[in-house]
């Protein structure tokens, strides 16, 4: 009689089968698996579908193994790269972003934006037209720049002047012009992104009682990890097809922000600036209310409480 397996051995079979995917499931892809593309790719493996992730570096393909069905390297920087992998998925999250460095390089930011979409242009041309596809790239309400703390939707003009906004700008018009019958292109402009591992109330908090070395008087716009994805599931369970501004309710100064925090905590207020420290500037009060109008609700609705 011959014996049975061990729970070890079992375990090792099972691993070595290919994971079954529910009915609902897609074939995707998210293309940059950074702080929200790793985020987003957890959510999406626990709703069972078969998904693609790219990374820049060779060291991470272990580590986002665990996270994708299929990891890539990929560098929208590298010529010889390639996005050819696409062209039969369901669905694609762009989430391109440039390496992190105390010095913004803006022909660093063009290559990994508008090179990097080049390529998925590419690719997308490469399809069979009457296959559906879903396309969300995530841009950044940075593109308003300065409007004075005046209110703004997804209607007002953007900011081109300065060089980043123009490339996120260009990058923005690059994906639309993806658009077609069979091709819906959802454009998502996050506020400054907060959560695990990015506590921005706490680093707030950490200048009670001193000084802001930024512009105080300025209205920045914020946004939860935890309501990114949900808002780029969102996206991809409604088939939208348009620009929305992906922020919280929060529409204070950065000194009233603060003040809020430390009151609450009971800590002394901090001091900010009332000049600009940077030449890169959001000053707007950003308005979620087209996408709130479609239904979409906030797990965060502000980052006072």
């Amino acid at each position: 009689m011959t014996s049975s397996p061990d729970l070890a051995s079992l375990y090792q079979m099972l691993a070595k089968e290919q994971r079954p995917i529910l009915p609902s499931g897609e074939q995707r892809a998210i293309l940059g698996c950074g702080y929200v593309g790793e985020a987003v790719a957890k959510a999406w493996k626990q709703e069972g579908h078969q998904l693609w992730g790219t990374t820049t570096r060779r060291e991470r393909l272990a580590e986002l193994a665990e996270l994708v069905d299929t990891p890539v390297l990929f560098d929208s920087t590298d010529s010889h790269s390639s996005l050819s992998f696409t062209e039969s998925l369901d669905g694609i999250l762009v989430s391109f972003a440039p390496s992190k460095t105390s010095h913004v390089d803006i022909n660093h930011y063009r290559e990994t934006f508008l090179g990097g979409l080049q390529m998925l242009a590419d690719a997308i041309q490469q399809r069979p037209r009457e296959t559906p596809l879903q396309l969300v790239h995530l841009s950044s309400c940075g593109v308003y720049g300065n409007r004075h703390g005046a209110l703004t939707d997804e209607s007002v003009r953007l900011d081109s002047l300065h060089p980043v906004n123009g490339v996120l700008a260009m990058a923005e018009d690059m994906i639309q012009s993806l658009r077609s019958e069979s091709v819906n292109v959802c454009i998502l402009r996050l506020g400054g992104i907060y959560g695990p591992g990015r506590d921005i109330p706490a680093m707030l908090l950490s200048a009670a009682g001193g000084v802001v070395q930024r512009n105080g008087q300025s209205v920045p716009c914020w946004i939860h990890l935890d309501d990114i994805i949900r808002g780029v599931s969102f996206a991809f369970e409604h088939n939208l097809n348009d620009t929305y501004n992906l922020v919280n309710d929060t529409q204070c100064t950065g000194q009233e922000l603060t003040d809020r925090l430390c009151e609450q905590a009971g800590l002394p207020l901090a001091k900010w600036l009332t000049i600009d420290t940077t030449d890169r500037v959001l000053n707007a009060r950003v308005s979620n209310a087209k996408l709130k109008q479609l239904g979409f609700t906030l797990t965060q609705p502000s980052m006072v409480g």
